[in-house]
């Protein structure tokens, strides 16, 4: 009988888990637990596109979902692998939204109408997530996020190691808007940043005022910035340059950037605290003609450029134009 039961169980959690794979929503983090089990999936519903809302006395499942973001982390178990589904999402929380759970995947599924979940803190001026210390190993994506006109959309503070953000927009038409898409200090470590969007022009309102990926103070290393795609932010797309800010061990590769006009060190901006970073394969480019400008600004002197393009033409940092 306890051969059965183990196989009955075994059966079980593979279909659990395809099922939740062929949703979009499996897959671990990028230093946690690929090919394990995933652990309590719960779901959330905002109410957004006239469907009814979830209510925080409900039983977390898909028929009978939670209303807020916060009150499925209160669920959820520490190292867990476990899941929350945020179904409908327009705002329901008291933002910021803070993780104080590891391992647990926050994941937004756009709406009937085909709206994304959207979580935007720019009439209250915070961030919508703030990330460390008491978090480690959080996925987030999904979303349409906005924080506030002095704050990130994620913050992401001291702590924060194997972080994995990844296809959420920064700032659009439909958010209000902000300052910067992802930035913070502390010292962080091996975190993963894929597949976003950041607009710092698109529409009348949602744009981002400065950065979309920036480390302000502290220490950040063996982080992967990659395949991300940002649209003219005011000040650099990528900002790994404020003074007394170590980072070492970047990877920031693939990415590709519209700058918003022909200035030296818009896309990407190295500071002289940065190390053995690798910057290869990203792309920028303002306007239709060559730039008379490099995009691209190092000032450290043991960071590796390769095949990086302005434009048409390959292009180390600093390189004249």
């Amino acid at each position: 009988m306890g051969a059965v039961f183990r196989w009955v169980k075994y059966i079980y959690e593979w279909c659990r888990d395809f099922a939740l794979k062929g949703a979009g929503v499996g897959g671990g983090m990028p230093h946690g637990s690929f090919g394990g089990p995933i652990g309590n999936v719960w779901h959330v519903n905002g109410g957004a596109d006239g469907v009814t809302a979830g209510a925080d006395t409900n039983l977390g499942t898909k028929s009978s979902p939670f209303l807020t973001i916060r009150h499925a982390l209160d669920q959820c178990i520490n190292n867990h692998d476990d899941y929350i589904i945020c179904w409908n999402t327009y705002n329901q929380d008291t933002f910021p939204i803070v993780p104080d759970v590891d391992g647990v995947h926050i994941i937004g599924v756009s709406g009937p109408t085909g709206n994304l979940a959207t979580l935007d803190a720019s009439a209250g001026d915070t961030e919508v997530f703030t990330l460390g210390g008491i978090c480690e190993g959080i996925e987030i994506a999904g979303f349409q996020l906005a924080g506030g006109a002095t704050h990130p959309a994620i913050q992401i503070n001291s702590g924060s190691n194997s972080i994995w953000i990844h296809h959420n927009t920064f700032g659009h038409y439909w958010t209000g808007d902000a300052q910067d898409g992802i930035s913070g200090g502390g010292s962080c470590f091996g975190s993963l940043i894929e597949d976003n969007w950041f607009y710092g022009k698109g529409g009348p309102n949602g744009t981002l005022s400065r950065y979309g990926i920036a480390n302000l103070s502290g220490a950040w290393g063996e982080w992967t910035i990659r395949n991300n795609f940002f649209v003219a932010l005011p000040t650099q797309a990528i900002y790994l340059a404020a003074p007394g800010t170590a980072n070492h061990e970047f990877v920031i590769e693939h990415n590709i950037i519209g700058c918003p006009s022909d200035t030296d060190n818009i896309a990407i901006e190295l500071g002289n605290v940065c190390h053995d970073c690798v910057v290869s394969d990203n792309k920028a480019q303002y306007g239709k003609v060559e730039m008379t400008n490099n995009p691209y600004g190092d000032a450290a002197a043991d960071n590796h450029w390769m095949c990086n393009q302005v434009g048409s033409v390959m292009k180390y940092a600093d390189e004249a134009m």
